[in-house]
Order: C-alpha cells, then sequence, then structure tokens
C-alpha cells in the first residue's frame, strides 16, 4: 500500500495552515509541521511546558492545538492547550509599524489535569474538543469593545473567542483571545469584556473561533474501580466544570475521536460512532462500519487519531496497519504510522414499520392510523436525519381499489432513529388487501 506522512508519532492533526499536517514529537520535543507525502517543512519548539508522557492524540480548533498525556506512575491524564506563537520585533522598522509575525514556538496556553481519586480512574486514548468557527461581519479598529458576527449560535456571555488572524494591513497575521460580555443573538452584536478593547485591528470575514467543552472517553465507569466498563465525561470550557458524564460499552477503548460541525466522532473495535449534539439527546446517531480488521478477519486493527472532516465527507485515521479491500491482505508499516481515508457513509441495515393494533377490522374509512418507521444501522443502533417516504399499494391478490393516502408522505428520522405519519383509508366500498412501504431516501 501506498505511504503517506509517515510519521513516527501517534498523534496527527489539521493545523493553521491548510494542506498541511502536523505532530508532536517527544523525541524533538517540538510540534512538526509536514506535507501529506512526509516531507518535513518546520518544527516549533514547545515552550512553558514540557511532555510528561507520549501525546496520545493531537485536535486543532481553529486557532489552538490540545493534546492529550498520560501523566508518569499511572497517576492520571492531563489535556493541554497550545498555540503557535509568534516572535514580535520592530527592530529595524519605521516608528509605528508592525512586523509581520513570524511563528516559531509551540507555547503552552492552560491545561486540565485529571488525577486518580478513590472514586474515579482515569485510562483514556481519546479526547475531543467542542470548538465552532464563525467570522466577522464588518471591520474593526484597535479599542473597539463591540463586534459583529456572522452567526452567533452556540455562543454565551463568559465564552473566550480568538479573532483573527488579521488581514488588516500592518496587523496581518495577529490575533487576540477576548471574552464574551454580551451576545445579541438578533443582530449578531458581541460585546467584548475588556474595557481596553480590541488590541489589534480586523477586516470584514477576519475569522472567529471559540471552545465550548472537552469531551474526555474513559476505559472506567464512575465507580472507583478500573471496570473496563466505559464513561464519557465533558468538561465545560474555559471554567473546566464537569457538565455531563456517561456510562456505558460504548464509550469503552475508543481509539480515537474528534470533533466537526456539531457532530462528536469515536473510533470503537471496527466501527466509528457518530452523537450530534444539535441534537435534543445524548443519543448515538449513526455507527459506521470501518475497515479495521486484518485478514485473519478478527483481529482489530488500532487507530490512534482521527480527523473528522465533514466539509469532505470523510475521516482520516492514523494507523500502523491497513487491509487491502481487493486483495485482502493487511499491510503493516510499524514502528511508524499513515492515515486512511474513510468516507463518512451511513449503512442502513433494517426499516421496521408499526402502527397502532387498537383498531376495528375492517378499517373505517377515514379514520387517522398512526404509522411509525424505524431506521436502524448494521450495528443496531438508531440512524439519524434520513429521510423517508412513506407509500402504499394494492397487494396482488387485492380487489381494485384506492389505497389511502399519507400526512405526510415524507419524513426525517429523529436521533431515536423513528419518523411517523398518519395513513388514512380509502373509501372504497369493498374489502381491500395494501401493502404498506417505507422507503429510505
Amino acid at each position: 500500500m501506498p505511504l503517506n506522512i509517515d510519521i513516527p508519532s501517534a498523534n496527527f492533526s489539521l493545523g493553521p495552515d491548510s494542506g498541511f499536517f502536523y505532530f508532536v514529537s517527544n523525541i524533538l520535543n517540538a510540534l512538526v509541521k509536514l506535507e501529506a507525502d512526509g516531507t518535513v517543512i518546520k518544527t516549533y519548539p514547545i515552550q512553558r511546558s514540557r511532555l510528561r508522557g507520549e501525546v496520545t492524540e493531537l485536535h486543532w480548533d481553529g486557532s489552538h492545538f490540545w493534546t492529550l498525556e498520560d501523566l508518569p506512575s499511572s497517576l492520571g491524564v492531563v489535556i493541554k492547550r497550545w498555540r503557535l506563537t509568534p516572535v514580535q520585533t520592530s527592530q529595524g522598522l519605521p516608528p509605528g509599524v508592525f512586523p509581520v509575525p513570524v511563528l516559531t514556538d509551540f507555547t503552552w496556553q492552560d491545561e486540565i489535569t485529571l488525577i486518580n481519586a478513590p472514586n474515579l480512574k482515569y485510562s483514556s486514548k481519546a479526547f475531543c474538543v467542542e470548538h465552532y468557527h464563525r467570522i466577522l461581519e464588518g471591520s474593526f479598529a484597535q479599542g473597539d469593545n463591540v463586534v459583529r458576527l456572522t452567526d452567533v449560535t452556540n455562543l454565551s456571555p463568559g465564552d473566550i473567542i480568538t479573532i483573527g488572524p488579521s488581514t488588516a494591513g500592518s496587523f496581518t497575521g495577529f490575533q487576540e483571545d477576548a471574552t464574551v460580555l454580551d451576545v445579541d443573538t438578533v443582530n449578531g452584536w458581541v460585546t467584548l469584556g475588556a474595557a481596553a478593547g480590541l488590541e489589534n485591528q480586523y477586516t470584514d470575514t477576519d475569522p472567529v473561533t471559540f471552545t465550548k467543552s472537552i469531551f474526555l472517553f474513559n476505559d472506567h465507569s464512575f465507580t472507583g474501580k478500573e471496570d473496563r466498563k466505559g464513561g464519557i465525561i465533558q468538561y465545560s470550557w474555559p471554567d473546566k466544570r464537569v457538565i455531563l458524564t456517561g456510562t456505558g460499552m460504548r464509550y469503552n477503548n475508543a481509539g480515537a475521536a474528534d470533533f466537526d460541525a456539531t457532530s462528536l466522532y469515536w473510533v470503537r473495535a471496527d466501527q466509528i460512532m457518530e452523537v450530534d449534539l444539535a441534537g435534543t439527546t445524548f443519543d448515538v446517531a449513526t455507527s459506521n462500519e470501518s475497515n479495521l480488521r486484518e485478514d485473519d478477519l478478527n483481529s482489530i486493527i488500532e487507530v490512534y487519531d482521527m480527523i473528522s472532516d465533514l466539509s469532505n465527507n470523510q475521516h482520516l485515521k492514523l494507523q500502523q496497519k491497513e487491509t487491502n479491500l481487493v486483495t485482502g491482505v493487511t499491510f503493516d508499516w510499524s514502528p511508524n504510522y499513515n492515515f486512511q481515508v474513510q468516507p463518512i457513509l451511513a449503512v442502513i441495515n433494517s426499516t421496521n414499520l408499526s402502527m397502532d393494533t387498537r383498531l376495528v377490522v375492517p378499517l373505517p374509512s377515514g379514520d387517522r392510523i398512526q404509522i411509525v418507521a424505524e431506521v436502524r444501522d448494521q450495528y443496531n443502533f438508531p440512524v439519524f436525519n434520513e429521510t423517508v417516504q412513506f407509500s402504499a399499494a394494492l397487494h396482488p391478490l387485492s380487489d381494485s381499489g384506492n389505497p389511502g393516502s399519507f400526512d405526510p408522505s415524507l419524513g426525517v428520522t429523529s436521533s431515536s432513529g423513528t419518523v411517523s405519519t398518519e395513513y388514512t383509508p380509502s373509501a372504497t366500498p369493498s374489502p381491500i388487501l395494501i401493502d404498506i412501504t417505507a422507503e429510505v431516501l
């Protein structure tokens, strides 16, 4: 199989420069930037922190990098936030002229340190960052404490937004963090908390990013024992409060995870599972089969890190092995790692119809009868956001007549994988036999 990035570390992500990949090297004590073919472009030395262990996963949220590390002596885990920081110097420049920043260092910003306790043990290979991308609407000057965004969905007072990099003249490349004081959800105005206002100048369509929470997958539940029952913990950001916990085997042994748009994805065994945070519940929306079995059809190929890219309808999975789908042969690149492309495809396995059975036979014409279609995938999980069309036709052994109608005839499955309609029988005077169908479009 062809090689791509062929890196020596089990973590990778996208980054600030489109078309390039990044990974953290414990040997170099640096962030490494490289092309898809493995050509190293630049290294950024780590500053203001040190790596306590191998970096398990690396994520990019649009303005910051995030890492997951095991603490020494099985003490727990730590999630760190990093920024590529520029060296800014005006040496040799005329007064009042700002330099173009040159990114040189991989600098620690903040972290969540999770120490094992009697009532909670941490063993994790997967985490992800719930982050959102917005853009400025209009230009804003230094000192402004109100900016306008094209979309303020998910933004709340207390959030920290990262504005930039700027494209405004001598401020090009600069960015800054600002705390949100108030949000005008109707007109898109965002009031910033700093009395001095913006540090830099920005132009229309400059980017704005913000992080809402961190999800950590734990191989253990919340019994205080190393029980391998699985758990998930959501921490709010920036205040680091626990706002959600869940237990279940679906969270156990998660090999890699990522977040994109509004969906949380993670790898478990040979499937990629999804939860859509825009839904009303925390139910699994889909679980897609992935090419993660060796040629013995039994051994699972481990995924060490993952990039979920919904805009291109794909996941990129960092692996040491891959099974060729044509020949069935498993290739092994160890000790190095390469990424494999997994299309984001919903695999629908079954559609089940049910109806209210508290009815008289024959059915009185004009009565509206609720019919429910339930759509599930190959792992028996409900499939979310699928369009279903209801139809009725006369059975081949039926007398002639009108099969009736549905309202609505089209519907979209909920997070539970269900969609309902109301069927109205026809006024055909003689008994007829009908076949009712729910087709996933």
